[in-house]
């Protein structure tokens, strides 16, 4: 479980969304708990970007690979 796992969207605080936004999510996704494409790869597929993003959403790599 990641810290903003039970959030809504409109709960997230800005950098959270931007965050979600890197890894491909949009409000309806996150909301409606619909995956982005990018979540199916492992961390190391992942650009510096989106592994800086899915830091910020709660993840490292071990807990990425494992979910």
């Amino acid at each position: 479980m990641t810290k903003f796992e039970d959030f809504d969207w409109e709960e997230l605080p800005d950098e959270a969304k931007e965050a979600a936004e890197a890894l491909g999510y949009t409000e309806d996704m996150w909301d409606e708990d619909e995956e982005p494409d990018e979540v199916d790869k492992y961390w190391k597929e992942l650009t510096k970007e989106q592994q800086e993003a899915a830091k910020v959403l709660g993840y490292d790599e071990t807990s990425w690979n494992s979910s």
